[in-house]
């Protein structure tokens, strides 16, 4: 009886066991000073161990950031928790100087599961920023819980990045007249010495 129950917890654990990957998605581009730089957090490979889907009502998770390359703008949610106008979920962002920036949403809706149905990832987060100084500015998670109906996805891998900030130096072409006159100049000079 007692290897019943104990073969009978394992497969309850694995059951519930939810692996999850929460990732930046930031536009490949060069951003110069005063450009509008958007970091897009998704979540993905929502599945259990037995290939079901799994779902989020609730997350929360710190986000770090270039403070001295970038001014914090904005959070604007994405609209898979966000699902009922009478059970609204319950959104924060906190930001204070040199301390993380806070994200996270908590969903009252108990159709969860049908707004995020199919899906094998969605949007939960984009973060605004400007720009003020050059250099790379590098992105990562801290305290990262994603939860399903109250149960926490067991497993969570959160992946960094980064971006090139300010302009880059350009090296401008020469102009093509200025190209034609050295090759003038060349050929004057080869003609003067095939002369002499």
């Amino acid at each position: 009886m007692k290897k019943l129950l104990i073969l009978l917890t394992f497969w309850c654990a694995a059951i519930t066991a939810n692996a999850s990957m929460i990732t930046i998605d930031i536009e490949d581009k060069t951003y110069g000073i005063n450009d509008t730089l958007t970091a897009n957090i998704y979540i993905s490979e929502l599945e259990d161990n037995f290939g079901f889907q799994s779902f989020v009502s609730s997350f929360t998770f710190d986000f770090i950031f270039e403070e001295s390359l970038l001014d914090f703008g904005q959070v604007t949610f994405g609209d898979k928790l966000d699902i009922d106008v009478f059970f609204p979920s319950e959104r924060t962002d906190t930001y204070t100087v040199g301390m993380p920036l806070t994200i996270s949403e908590d969903s009252y809706a108990f159709d969860i599961d049908i707004a995020q149905f199919g899906l094998s990832s969605f949007l939960l987060a984009s973060i605004d920023f400007t720009v003020k100084g050059g250099g790379l500015a590098k992105f990562s998670f801290e305290k990262v819980d994603i939860a399903e109906f109250g149960f926490s996805h067991d497993v969570i891998s959160a992946q960094r990045t980064s971006a090139q900030l300010g302009s880059q130096v350009t090296v401008p072409e020469p102009s093509s007249i200025a190209i034609f006159a050295l090759a003038l100049l060349m050929l004057a000079s080869m003609t003067r010495k095939a002369k002499h």
